[in-house]
């Protein structure tokens, strides 16, 4: 156990009263703000063992994570008692039940006041259990072993039981207050006293090492409740045992006479005393043993527990630290006493070395740096991360000091708490009577105020006010920076965009849903190194700028962002789980600019969206290239419908029984002036990204109708028109008033329009769709599933949906006859559809076999490149004639 560099500053009776209790004890040291919001700064990491929550995500100074695991009630009441026992004595003890993911939980929380970061605070220990149940049981096994209901404990038992008994012991000494003016001594006795009654042992001493003699400090006896003072004893005789004390960590002797550490001290000191086993714990300062903690066992030979033996090895070191801090406090009571001495000034000042180590600051620094004098001096002013901008105006070659002897100027800095401030700053170098360079004097004051709105201005600009990260601009001028140079730096970008955020927002609502962008923020900050860059980019996507990274280590990255991301997030009660897109760009692979990287990054982050979500996406030059073409598209394409460069071609569907003309269905092209004839597959995904399929739509449903109502006045019967409906029309509250307002005012009958929908639609459907189909159906139209197969096909969509005819992929007809497989599916769908009393349409048929096939299934209609291929409405009437057709 090391000695903690922080108790340096407070007292010997204080360090006691603040002890690092070991986590195997199951006690958790915390700090937290005194306040009813119980946010806590600081928490054991092993109570997620406990709790089932990172110590982490329960640390932090927003929204009290910890405080929502209370009970609501009990909050407020259990601060105002805090409070009351404050009041009547220096420390305080509540108990209360904490609801984990791992189910209630009942805790005991002994604590005290302290003051740090310049807030007063709460620090302490969570003990689980009711520490009314350990009280009553104190000092005693048997009550321990009442309190877990059994009477024969085996060895696993045991070990609870002296696990009880040391969290006991160090309750007694984090509770007990110092009133002599001699802490180390009444430390040695308390310890003692304890151990003895702990460890159930006859004797317990703490002995101090004076070379090879060992002078006692405090000894406690049992059988007679009280100290005593032995004698001095000279281990030279014994160098054995002497040699083992210096080289070991403890000594654990079942039995002194037949342990060869020991035998030669049992037949001298020991065994006439009637000790038969011990347990030394060597006390040690700055690695030197300096003494030693001394457990003696009479009667039988005892056999030491592991966890025994580790615990008289933090009681010892609990004794040096004591021994440790008592030195330092000294020190410190001599350094206020110069200090007294020398005459104060308003501003700070500070006196260094040539070579940039402190050797004193006045009161005034303190005040203005918040470090106190036994934090810098001795050290130099470029091993303190605060100050090491100081020591660079120092010894910096180039600076104005290095070639003159003073310096004016403004000087920034940051105090002990990293606040950042400005200084008046005016140093000056001292030289000795030979000349010579020896020391640095500076005198500055605090001009912060008058920085302040600058600074306050700028915190606003460039930070976001939900996560405390850098917000756009902020992430922008920091890539821009790293371009500032002639050099194009080697880096790596990554664009994170939670999936499905809207979602969570409309479903769980929008204050929920700003929690779960601060805890993802935290939990990404937390996951990075200190040095990346890391901002939310827009409302539900962060950036990254990774500096030195390539491209093999950015993925690297990705992939556990996407990880991180994956772990579910308890917010307002209850586990979220989200997932993520990420684009990644690295530069110069990627971009030699800030522009050109953020855009390929965003390109990247589109096609991970795209492809799936919840996936890494990398740039590559293939993505650039569909990019500029979407945006092609998109640019042209609302252009395309006011200057009439689309186009519907129609293919006719026949009866395959009597090769009349049945039908035509209606196909979009697009022809372009500059490109020439565009297909569908080009530009229908952009449209309906873009919302122009809307539209598209109306516009060829009544091209559709035209031609319909055109064909039935040239003589050609009334074949029946059908065009497709993408989904995202369906998201246009308008569609079915469009579709009746078309069919009235071209005069078509419904039943000569046919409407084909994908089986996305109905895969997706909600019973907003539902209510639509039904509102389309009831116009009088036909309902057709296209591209039956390809997708999630279900019975369920031909029960659940108005659907009247069923549509045959092409995939499955243009390997008849050779595919079995194909013919045996194609075979079952027209045999369902009939059973179901549906009409069944073939797509594709291009070979004579293919057609024989389906007429001897009894297959009703058909389509394809054997009867003709898509007719351009100018030449579709005549090429229509040669069909026979219905009256």
């Amino acid at each position: 156990m090391k000695i903690h560099t922080d108790a340096a500053s407070r007292l010997a009776t204080e360090v006691v009263t603040q002890l690092p209790v070991p986590s195997r004890l199951g006690m958790l040291r915390f700090e937290r703000l005194n306040e009813a919001s119980w946010a806590l700064l600081y928490l054991d990491p092993v109570c997620e063992r406990h709790f089932g929550v990172p110590a982490n995500e329960l640390c932090s100074l927003i929204d009290s994570p910890y405080a929502s695991l209370m009970e609501p009630h009990a909050r407020h009441q259990l601060h105002d008692q805090i409070q009351l026992q404050l009041m009547r004595q220096a420390y305080y003890s509540v108990e209360y039940r904490l609801h984990t993911p791992r189910g209630v939980l009942s805790l005991t929380e002994v604590g005290e006041r302290c003051q740090k970061y310049g807030h007063e605070l709460l620090a302490g220990y969570l003990i689980a259990g009711k520490l009314s149940d350990l009280d009553h049981d104190r000092g005693t096994s048997h009550g321990l072993h009442a309190v877990l209901g059994l009477e024969s404990p085996d060895e696993q038992l045991e070990q609870l039981v002296r696990t009880r008994a040391q969290q006991n012991l160090i309750v007694r000494l984090a509770r007990h207050r110092y009133g002599s003016s001699d802490p180390q001594l009444e430390a040695a006795e308390l310890i003692t006293q304890a151990a003895c009654e702990a460890y159930n042992v006859c004797r317990a001493a703490i002995w101090q090492l004076n070379g090879t003699r060992l002078e006692a400090i405090a000894a406690f006896r049992r059988d007679d409740d009280g100290y005593e003072y032995p004698p001095v004893i000279d281990l030279s005789p014994f160098p054995r045992y002497l040699d083992a004390l210096r080289n070991s960590r403890t000594i654990d002797a079942r039995d002194v006479l037949l342990d060869p550490r020991t035998s030669e001290l049992a037949r001298g000191l020991l065994i006439p005393r009637g000790v038969r086993s011990v347990l030394n714990a060597t006390i040690r300062v700055g690695g030197d043993m300096v003494g030693l903690l001394c457990l003696q066992h009479d009667g039988d030979p005892r056999t030491w527990q592991p966890d025994e033996v580790a615990f008289a090895g933090e009681l010892a070191d609990q004794y040096a630290q004591v021994m440790a801090n008592q030195q330092r406090v000294n020190a410190t009571q001599m350094l206020h006493l110069f200090q007294r001495a020398v005459e104060q000034s308003a501003s700070a000042f500070v006196l260094v070395d040539r070579d940039g180590r402190v050797e004193y600051v006045n009161p005034s620094f303190t005040t203005i740096t918040q470090f106190s004098a036994e934090e810098v001096r001795g050290h130099r002013l470029a091993d303190l991360t605060s100050l090491e901008n100081l020591g660079e105006l120092l010894f910096d070659t180039s600076s104005a000091l290095a070639q003159n002897n003073s310096w004016q100027g403004e000087f920034r800095s940051r105090r002990k708490n990293m606040e950042p401030y400005w200084g008046q700053l005016s140093i000056s170098k001292v030289f000795n009577d030979a000349g010579e360079l020896t020391h640095y004097i500076g005198i500055y004051e605090d001009i912060t105020r008058n920085k302040m709105a600058q600074q306050h201005i700028e915190r606003l600009a460039y930070t976001d006010n939900l996560t405390s990260l850098g917000n756009r601009p902020f992430f922008i001028r920091s890539i821009e920076e790293r371009f500032a140079s002639n050099r194009i730096p080697q880096l790596c970008l990554l664009l994170v965009d939670i999936d499905n955020f809207k979602r969570i927002n409309d479903s769980l609502g929008h204050q929920t849903g700003d929690k779960l962008l601060t805890c993802l923020a935290r939990r990404l900050r937390n996951s990075l190194n200190r040095d990346s860059v890391l901002a939310r980019f827009a409302s539900n996507e962060f950036a990254l700028l990774l500096d030195g990274m390539d491209l093999e280590e950015g993925q690297r990255l990705a992939q556990q962002v996407l990880r991180t991301l994956d772990k579910p997030l308890f917010v307002d009660q209850q586990l979220i789980s989200v997932s993520g897109s990420i684009g990644l760009a690295c530069a110069p692979l990627h971009g030699s600019d800030p522009e050109t990287l953020m855009k390929h990054a965003g390109q990247a982050l589109h096609k991970a969206k795209a492809n799936g979500k919840n996936q890494v996406q990398v740039f590559t030059d293939a993505l650039h290239a569909e990019a500029n073409y979407k945006l092609f598209v998109e640019n042209n394409l609302r252009r395309a419908l006011n200057q009439n460069e689309l186009e519907v071609f129609y293919q006719p569907k026949l009866c395959l029984r009597s090769g009349r003309l049945q039908g035509v269905e209606a196909l979009l092209r697009w022809n372009h002036p500059d490109k020439g004839m565009i297909r569908p597959d080009q530009f229908i995904s952009v449209a309906e990204e873009t919302g122009l399929i809307i539209p598209i739509g109306k516009w060829v449903a009544r091209e559709a109708c035209r031609m319909g109502m055109r064909l039935a006045a040239l003589g050609l019967g009334k074949p029946q028109v059908a065009i497709n409906l993408s989904p995202k029309q369906f998201s246009d509250p308008d569609l079915i008033a469009s579709i009746a307002t078309i069919l009235h005012e071209e005069q078509l009958p419904p039943e000569l329009l046919e409407l084909e929908l994908t089986e996305s639609l109905l895969l997706d459907a909600t019973e907003e769709t539902r209510q639509q189909l039904l509102g389309l159906k009831a116009l009088g139209v036909t309902l057709a599933m296209d591209d039956f197969g390809t997708g999630y096909s279900s019975l369920s969509y031909l029960k659940k949906f108005p659907i009247d005819v069923i549509k045959i992929d092409r995939s499955f007809i243009k390997d008849i006859p050779d595919n079995q497989d194909d013919m045996e599916i194609t075979s079952a769908v027209i045999a369902m559809a009939r059973n179901l009393r549906l009409k069944v349409v073939a797509e594709g048929i291009e070979t004579p076999a293919q057609l024989a096939f389906l007429r001897r299934q009894r297959c009703d209609i058909g389509q394809g490149y054997l009867f003709d291929k898509p007719i351009p409405s100018t030449a579709l009437p005549d090429a229509l004639r040669r069909y026979p057709h219905w009256a």
